[in-house]
């Protein structure tokens, strides 16, 4: 009989490990999105959606671009480890959890109308945390949180534009 501590039936080292999933960072760009509307002197229905819209372009692209970005500047370890960027980028977005919190008290409790900066440290400090989850799994160089630094950099800014402009 072999005993295989710490694994239940028959996972082992060898098993590969269930990835992360995404859902809480597309729900926190939602709520980002949600929240948009409420520095407006009046809240409409149709600035609601469109933001909430947006949040969710904006989440999807980030998201996507950031797999595919970290994906393709560690060719060595896509190779050993398949999966590792997407995995790398669930684990960073959960950082933005706090900052969504952190917006929702804002706006709500304290009657702040910074939604937009809370949103953009969330998905500042989610990519270059992805950035250092892919160099603890083993990739090199600083280009692993400058990359997804400036891409995430740019579609904020361009979020916070986009929300400037809605009616």
């Amino acid at each position: 009989m072999e005993m295989r501590l710490g694994y239940k039936d028959k996972a082992g080292p060898g098993q590969a490990k269930p990835t992360k999933g995404l859902w809480p960072a597309y729900l926190c760009f939602v709520i980002f999105g949600g929240l948009a509307p409420f520095t407006k002197a009046e809240v409409k229905v149709t600035t609601a959606l469109l933001s909430v819209v947006a949040a969710l372009v904006v989440g999807a692209l980030t998201v996507n671009l950031l797999v595919m970005l970290l994906s393709a500047a560690n060719r060595s370890l896509n190779e050993s480890s398949q999966g590792f960027a997407r995995e790398a980028v669930a684990t960073g977005m959960l950082f933005m959890i706090p900052f969504t919190v952190l917006a929702v008290l804002a706006r709500f409790g304290l009657g702040w109308d910074a939604v937009m900066p809370f949103a953009t440290a969330a998905m500042m400090t989610a990519a270059a945390t992805a950035g250092t989850e892919v160099m603890r799994m083993g990739a090199q160089g600083i280009k692993n949180v400058m990359i997804p630094s400036i891409l995430v950099f740019v579609l904020s800014t361009g979020w916070m534009m986009l929300v400037g402009i809605l009616p």
